[in-house]
């Protein structure tokens, strides 16, 4: 143990980085035996002049077949040093003026040597690769004997791309990223600023990418809509990248570019940002003329859709309003379908607009885990509605098995994940192959909002793993003022029809609302007990059951004008040579056309009476014998529409099955 000091002080003298330091050292004992042997010598004045050039001009030769700045390096240095003992040795060696040029300048140059060793790379001749130097970046962290460098790193404005060889068999490209941390503590630097590139053709190579500093910590202002006016066939703009470009994604799927429509999965835990950052999503779907956008939020209503209010196609905030919601989606979808496919599309695209009228839609799911903890399914949903033109947006903190169902999860293409709790978490929420490339979305967890990393069609693969951040969010009054000139958004007549009920009579938002007062509420916020949340679903599944029956019978619950050839209230005939052991009860013959139509007429004075200004089949209810109209409810939509062509008691609305009622008056005598 004693010889242990001794032993360590050999070690460090022997050093590669201290040899430039001992050079420097060295010279004032040989400037002073040199003075003390020939400082009175004119003639050795001259031979160590002669000396140091013959010297300087030797290190030039010998360097060559280095790289050039190596070989001046050395150049310069040699005279350097020949030059000041010259100099020293025939004025004072010991002089205050010699002995500050050598520890400036004498200090500079051995840390140049330094620098230079700590970033050297040796190519070798045989093979091409490069080796680590001693930086211990490769060396430590990896091992220098299963990872190489290709060639000398690239170095860019805050940006170095290292180029590396994996020795085949030996290393995976996973195995560098599960060693991330190790490297990011050997740089010092966050490890959230190292990221993975794999090369596609070569599985043995690769380079590491170290981003040293945070661009994205001030946060960038929202521009504005990026396509004001345009169509949702253009990108979608939200943030910044680390190196400055724009963080874009699509919606609707491209057969020229190959890309695929597709729904998306925002993660993120609470405070991270992700409302914030879905928000501007739609902003930019609300500026566009051919989408619509409808939404849900059970748990914070009003705070995230304040300002959207006016201008999104259909709000719900109550879990029983978004059921309905989302059970209205399975008929829309099929008569989008339909009518894309009897037109001849397969996927909806800009010429279904301009043919059709049809708009391309995004469902906007807050807080899902609540829908998905109470049994209601989506898989269909998001299954069968790309194809219909229907994109999803599904929002949850936490896509674990136990709050989202593992077949709703494989048909989400898209991911914005946003900061998450532990590596668990992220795991869950991004592809395998992004978090091997580096992503790390745990390590900001909710302290840098906006932050976030984006998967999806049609972005560069290569960006998968790198970091973003969204926007820095407009304020409510600008949100306003951009929508309130946007072209308007309602979804298209085949969308409205199939929704039935529950979107007629939906919600309504005035534009003119002030809709930043926190005082005013625009939509209560309504707390149900556990009997009036099961009472609320069980009237929901009651409502599915009857439209089952009725598209099975031949009713017209969406209000579109066709039915079968069936009435819904037709007695089944009785079997012959039944026996009855009682009086049959008289039932109520049906009405014939002519009385169901005066029927109808009284009923619409009553409504005059009443000052109702829009009716609908449903206020005509009960149907069938019995009733006051006593005819089905699929005549009495057929009626109101005949009445409605007329133009004398009704009127038509945007809104399919809703009529305005006209006030005629009758002419004098």
């Amino acid at each position: 143990m004693a010889d242990s000091p001794k032993a360590d002080l050999w070690k460090a003298v022997k050093h590669p980085h201290a040899r430039p330091w001992l050079a420097v050292v060295g010279e004032v004992p040989a400037t002073f035996l040199a003075h003390a042997t020939w400082g009175d010598s004119p003639l050795a004045a001259v031979g160590m002049t002669v000396a140091s050039g013959a010297l300087t001009i030797a290190t030039w030769l010998a360097s060559e077949g280095t790289k050039t700045p190596r070989r001046i390096h050395a150049t310069l240095s040699t005279a350097a040093g020949t030059g000041y003992l010259t100099a020293a040795t025939f004025t004072d060696p010991l002089g205050a003026t010699q002995l500050s040029w050598l520890v400036m300048g004498g200090g500079v140059a051995a840390a140049s040597w330094n620098i230079r060793k700590a970033m050297r790379v040796n190519v070798d001749k045989e093979t091409g690769a490069a080796t680590a130097g001693e930086t211990g970046i490769l060396v430590k962290a990896i091992g220098n004997a299963k990872m190489k460098l290709r060639k000398a790193p690239e170095v860019e404005p805050n940006k170095v791309g290292v180029p590396y060889q994996l020795a085949p068999g030996e290393m995976t490209n996973a195995e560098v990223s599960r060693r991330l941390d190790a490297i990011a503590s050997e740089l010092g630097v966050s490890p959230n600023s190292l990221r993975i590139k794999g090369d596609p053709d070569n599985a043995s190579q690769g380079e590491l990418i170290i981003v040293p500093k945070d661009v994205l910590t001030e946060g960038t202002p929202w521009p504005g809509p990026s396509a004001f006016g345009g169509s949702i066939t253009e990108p979608v703009t939200v943030g910044v990248y680390e190196d400055g470009e724009t963080e874009v994604f699509w919606f609707p799927g491209s057969e020229k570019e190959k890309r695929n429509a597709t729904h998306f999965l925002a993660a993120g835990m609470n405070g991270s940002g992700k409302s914030a950052g879905i928000s501007l999503a739609i902003i930019e779907v609300l500026t566009r003329d051919d989408a619509f956008v409808w939404a849900v939020d059970p748990s914070k209503g009003q705070q995230t859709f304040g300002p959207f209010l006016p201008f999104m196609d259909w709000v719900e905030m109550t879990e029983a309003g978004g059921n309905e919601m989302i059970d209205a989606l399975s008929q829309v979808i099929t008569a989008r379908a339909d009518e894309l496919g009897r037109h001849g599309f397969k996927n909806w695209t800009r010429d279904a607009y301009e043919q059709l009228g049809m708009r391309y839609g995004v469902v906007w799911i807050e807080e899902a885990a609540k829908f998905f903890r109470n049994g209601t399914e989506m898989e269909g949903l998001v299954m069968e509605a790309r194809s219909a033109g229907i994109s999803v947006i599904i929002s949850l903190q936490r896509p674990s098995a136990t709050s989202m169902p593992t077949d709703v999860r494989e048909q989400l293409g898209g991911v914005v994940c946003f900061g998450v709790k532990g590596a668990t978490t992220a795991n869950m929420a991004l592809p395998d192959d992004v978090i091997d490339a580096g992503a790390r979305p745990e390590a900001w967890e909710n302290r840098k909002q906006g932050y976030n990393y984006l998967v999806a069609p049609g972005v560069d693969e290569e960006r998968y793993a790198m970091k973003a951040c969204t926007f820095i969010p407009p304020k409510d009054e600008e949100i306003v003022a951009v929508l309130s000139i946007a072209p308007p958004s309602p979804a298209d007549s085949v969308t409205g029809a199939a929704a039935g009920d529950a979107y007629a009579n939906r919600t309504r938002y005035e534009a003119d609302t002030p809709l930043t007062s926190t005082d005013t509420p625009r939509q209560e916020t309504v707390v149900m007990s556990k009997d009036e949340n099961a009472a609320a679903e069980k009237a929901l599944l009651e409502k599915r059951v009857g439209r089952e029956i009725d598209a099975a019978v031949g009713d017209d619950p969406d209000d579109d004008g066709y039915v079968p050839e069936v009435d819904a209230e037709q007695e089944i005939p009785p079997a012959g040579g039944t026996w009855s052991f009682g009086q049959a009860t008289e039932k109520a013959p049906e009405q014939t056309a002519k009385e169901g139509m005066e029927a109808l007429m009284a009923m619409l004075d009553d409504f005059r009476s009443e000052e109702r200004e829009f009716i609908g089949p449903k206020d005509f209810g009960p149907y069938g014998k019995g009733s006051r109209i006593g005819r089905a409810r699929s005549w009495v939509s057929g009626a109101l529409g005949d009445l409605s062509d007329a133009g004398i008691h009704l009127s038509e609305t945007d809104q399919a099955g809703v009529y305005r009622l006209l006030y005629p008056e009758m002419a004098d005598a």
